[in-house]
């Protein structure tokens, strides 16, 4: 322990030497002239990363620096035979050693020995500290999803349009969900696909203006800014000792407004609606609203004049490639600080034979029955440590083929958790153990270890008499992307163990086999529900057309999971159900169903569904009503309007809400 804690010492304080150069570059760099905010963005990620980066390379590859700074480190406590006096009987290594530095000993501990160690202490009460900061940010983050717990989907209405022509015309791929809270002041995007604005944008906020704010927080997300600052925060807390983090998380947050301005100023062709809508959002903003950095449009109400200003004056940056030569630089001065910074190491403890060496006064007598044998182990960097490794690697491997099976399923269930490569050869022998359980944990081990020459060997084993083993080989094989072939594992959708069926078509789905939709679309009556419920999911993520008729027949499942599921693969299919069925289903005696059935109707504004969304309006299940009102919002019909002011007299006020929403939109 006070080994481990020394090691992990050294390389915290190596991390403060080298993350305050590199900060303080980037600080000199960003304050000595003024960058572009792409450059600048640039060298605070770098310096922020690169200083837990840094000494970690100088610690695996044990480099020499021209300042290193070692850690001292005291003598091991070294415990004697209670039932021996000092100086009677045979006097062991360490008694001679002790004699010959002139220490006199005390019974029951050698030289050197203490309390806890220092370096032990330090990084307690830093584990400490990171832990509880850490969890205070997690925290916050937490109450800022509560306060965002009763955000609702904006799936219609010119606002969902304007995102969508937005992320056709600037050629964003990834989806992104559209949402909208009361208790925010300020759009901002959360996550990587969901961009979250307040009700008052609708109303307060003209088109350009709603354009310009969603081009803004699309920007948020095609940078990634959530992730950077979620990151960013951790760091800061996690190494609170180094002040200077602080100040790069902020920078960062400048930059990604202002990056985020350019980004929509050259998306939407207009510099003044962006400006004019951060002056609105700014109004509505009483002090900070979510307590945690985010990625929004006004969060940081300090910088609004300069970003107004900048918007105004319509300067974009001039040389766009000078973001290259900050890039080559930055990685310039990370490989000169793995060179040239110092690094702080730890210490060997003091030998105990160093003295007699030195001396040569006295030698190691072997022979007597009292004295072992003694080994010195190799000294030096790492020496011990991966002597200890291999060892352990290679007595593990010589276990597994010990003549108890109990031993053989252990050893390879260790090998599999090491993580050792080496292991691979010979777990894939054992994949031939006699023992079912023994070749099960071999196959789990080879999983963990994802080493592509497993795939052969494991995929011979869908063949195997035993069900687990036959389970336990599909499972692994979804650790691969590519490889695997799939006539072996279609081959396995007959096999009478229900559990291997519902494996085989969950890897048929992670592995994409389209050519294998007959045979999975068979088994939409299979006996086990888990089967026809995973057979439709897959249909419908393989996106053949040629599955919807095997899916539509799971619209009369038995099962209820069966049933929402298959309305949800015939929605991702874009494939017509009947509206006789779709009426059916929103009679259905799970609420999970009516209400997917509810929420069908109205994406797909189907008119005949109008009474049946009226009735499920004093559905007894909260969730039912909601999305019966929302459903009736989307269908553009008298019918529809009437049952909405209708829905206004409702005593559920998520109904109430639901209707007054829905009726402010165009008919």
């Amino acid at each position: 322990m006070t080994t481990l804690a020394s090691s992990l010492l050294a390389w915290l304080l190596t991390y403060l030497i080298h993350s305050t150069v590199l900060l303080g570059i980037a600080w000199l760099a960003t304050r000595g002239r003024r960058l572009e905010p792409a450059a600048s963005d640039l060298l605070w990620k770098v310096a922020l990363l690169a200083g837990l980066v840094t000494g970690t390379i100088q610690s695996s590859l044990k480099l020499s620096t021209p300042a290193a700074v070692r850690l001292p480190v005291a003598a091991p406590a070294t415990p004697t035979d209670p039932g021996r006096q000092p100086g009677v009987g045979a006097p062991t290594l360490t008694d001679r050693a002790s004699a010959a530095q002139g220490v006199p000993e005390t019974p029951g501990f050698r030289p050197g020995s203490a309390g806890p160690s220092l370096p032990l202490v330090v990084v307690l009460l830093w584990g400490v500290v990171a832990l509880a900061s850490s969890l205070y940010y997690v925290a916050r983050r937490l109450i800022l999803i509560g306060r965002l717990a009763d955000r609702r989907a904006v799936t219609g209405g010119p606002l969902a349009a304007t995102l969508a022509e937005l992320r056709q015309t600037t050629g964003y791929r990834r989806r992104v969900h559209l949402t909208m809270a009361r208790t925010i002041s300020s759009p901002v995007a959360l996550g990587l696909s969901e961009i979250c604005v307040p009700e008052l944008a609708l109303s307060e906020l003209g088109m350009e203006q709603q354009r310009s704010m969603l081009a803004h927080e699309l920007a948020h997300l095609a940078r990634r800014d959530s992730l950077w600052l979620a990151g960013a925060s951790l760091i800061e807390r996690f190494f609170f000792f180094q002040p200077l983090n602080r100040l790069a998380r902020r920078e960062l947050e400048t930059t990604a407004e202002y990056l985020s301005d350019e980004w929509a100023m050259r998306k939407t062709g207009s510099a003044v609606s962006l400006a004019k809508c951060l002056a609105t959002v700014a109004e509505w903003i009483q002090a900070s609203p979510l307590g945690v950095p985010v990625a929004g449009l006004a969060e940081r109400r300090s910088l609004l004049v300069s970003r107004i200003s900048r918007l105004l004056e319509g300067r974009l940056p001039q040389n766009p490639a000078s973001r290259l030569g900050w890039a080559a630089l930055a990685t310039a001065g990370v490989m000169v600080t793995i060179a040239a910074a110092p690094r702080v190491s730890q210490s060997s403890p003091p030998d105990p034979l160093s003295s007699l060496r030195r001396g040569g006064t006295e030698s190691v007598d072997t022979t007597r029955p009292n004295i072992p044998p003694l080994h010195v182990a190799e000294r030096g960097s790492g020496g011990e440590a991966a002597t200890q490794d291999t060892s352990v690697v290679n007595a593990l491997i010589a276990r597994l083929k010990d003549e108890n099976a109990g031993v053989r399923k252990a050893a390879a269930n260790s090998l599999g958790r090491l993580g050792d490569l080496r292991a691979v050869p010979p777990l894939i022998a054992v994949l031939a153990d006699s023992d079912a359980e023994v070749r099960a944990q071999a196959i789990d081990a080879l999983a963990d270890l994802e080493d592509p020459r497993a795939i052969g060997p494991i995929t011979g084993l869908l063949r195997d008499p035993v069900g687990d083993v036959k389970h336990n080989a599909l499972s692994a094989l979804s650790h691969w992307d590519q490889g695997v072939p799939a006539a072996p594992v279609v081959a396995l959708l007959d096999d009478p163990d229900a559990d291997v069926r519902h494996e085989a078509v969950n890897l048929l789905d992670h592995l994409h086999a389209r050519s294998a939709g007959s045979p999975i679309a068979r088994l939409i009556h299979d006996p086990s529900a888990d089967v026809r419920s995973a057979v439709v999911q897959t249909l419908g993520n393989l996106g053949e057309q040629s599955g919807a008729a095997a899916i539509t027949e799971a619209l009369s499942d038995p099962n209820a999971d069966v049933r929402r599921a298959a309305l949800g693969a015939l929605n991702d299919l874009k494939a017509p159900i009947a509206e006789a069925t779709l009426l059916n289903l929103m009679k259905d005696s799970n609420s999970d169903v009516r209400q997917r059935a509810a929420e069908l109707a109205g994406e797909r504004s189907v008119i005949a569904a109008i009474p049946a969304l009226r009735r499920l309006i004093d559905d007894p299940r909260g969730d039912v009503r909601e999305a019966a009102t929302e459903a009736l919002g989307h269908i553009a019909d008298p019918a529809a309007r009437q049952a909405l002011q209708a829905a206004l007299q409702s005593p559920d006020p998520k109904v109430r809400r639901a209707a007054a929403e829905a009726l402010g939109q165009d008919p």
